[in-house]
């Protein structure tokens, strides 16, 4: 039996509705390390949001309550909520009979996704689309499409269809040229109240196909998709909350309307993730090197389809985040405190347990 040392208490702070509404309870989840990294109990976080235990993915845990369900499993990063995939920056682990979940994964993903109406999200009047590559840079090529093309052509399809519901759009490029990645990084942080939509289409094997989207990784978290593995340099941003939920809505958006292979929501360091400073994701809408994708892909008709579900999960983001109704409910049963929420990652000195 290892030895329990004392280390610190993690009291759970949530932001539940405006700060007029808000009232006081109090709620204490333990947080226990290991190997360096701070976890609570996933009975404490079932218990928090008022979820049972319910049928859900074969070879899955699932829990949930309503029309919420979310599947996961021990020694995993595969964290579905109603059947859409995330990847979770640490596996879910047991250790002592427990089930545990990373404070970082609670914070920066779990309760974003749940709960999208308290995320803090300023007034957003314009979408920054950013059609990668361009130019001598034809990205990923294959005989049924050229990256770089088909790019474009999605970026102007969804900029008709933004434009149609009320919201100014910048883009990047609108003809086939080259930029930089810190050029396009830098047209995103000199436009005021926006978002930041990175479109690309994926290459791989002849086999591989679907849609994934990518946000940046936590401060101190590391990615398959990362330029360093160093953690010192590691940076996040002030947006991890925004990312999220902007990513969640336009994804869950695609996969259910187009009927693609659900790759997942996943971290990435990118350079057009790791400098910008307003809410943004990398989209990436197919393999061009599959013969059915990329015939799809390159097609006027599959393009408008995948616009559409690109802004109807834009408009959802807005929506969500900027929304949020004095009768609206809580998740679970926790401490409030005014002006606080667990999307900032809030964890003052406490008590805790240490397992390695």
């Amino acid at each position: 039996m290892k030895q329990m040392l004392r280390k610190a208490l993690f009291i759970l702070v949530l932001l539940v509705a405006p700060v007029a509404e808000l009232c006081a309870a109090t709620g204490k989840w333990e947080v226990f390390s290991v190997r360096g990294v701070d976890y609570v109990r996933l009975d404490d976080v079932w218990s928090f949001y008022r979820f049972s235990k319910r049928e859900g993915r074969p070879g899955f845990i699932s829990y949930g309550a309503g029309d919420r369900t979310v599947s996961l499993r021990p020694s995993k990063q595969d964290f579905y909520v109603n059947n859409y995939r995330y990847i979770l920056s640490y596996p879910v682990i047991s250790e002592n009979g427990m089930l545990l979940i990373s404070t970082i994964d609670m914070s920066k993903l779990v309760d974003p996704v749940l709960r999208p109406r308290l995320t803090k999200s300023g007034k957003i009047t314009t979408v920054v689309l950013d059609p990668g590559h361009g130019g001598h840079d034809s990205g990923a090529v294959s005989r049924y499409a050229r990256e770089k093309d088909c790019n474009l052509a999605l970026g102007l399809k969804v900029r008709r269809k933004l434009e149609a519901a009320g919201f100014k759009v910048v883009m990047t490029r609108d003809k086939d040229f080259f930029l930089t990645l810190g050029e396009r990084v830098a047209i995103a942080n000199r436009t005021p109240d926006c978002i930041f939509v990175s479109l690309h289409h994926n290459s791989g094997g002849s086999s591989a196909s679907g849609i994934e989207t990518f946000t940046l990784a936590p401060h101190g978290t590391t990615s398959p998709f990362a330029r360093t593995r160093r953690t010192e340099d590691l940076a996040g941003n002030n947006q991890d909350s925004e990312n999220i939920a902007l990513a969640t809505a336009v994804h869950s958006h695609s996969i259910k309307k187009t009927g693609a292979i659900d790759r997942g929501i996943q971290r990435a360091r990118f350079s057009v993730l790791c400098t910008i400073k307003r809410p943004a994701i990398l989209f990436e809408g197919g393999f061009v090197t599959n013969q059915q994708e990329g015939s799809k892909i390159s097609s006027d008709n599959y393009q408008d389809i995948l616009a559409q579900c690109i802004c109807d999960g834009i408009v959802r983001y807005t929506y969500n985040t900027r929304h949020r109704p004095s009768s609206y409910r809580r998740g679970g049963s926790g401490s409030v405190r005014a002006g606080s929420s667990l999307h900032s990652g809030y964890v003052p000195h406490a008590r805790g347990t240490s397992l390695r």
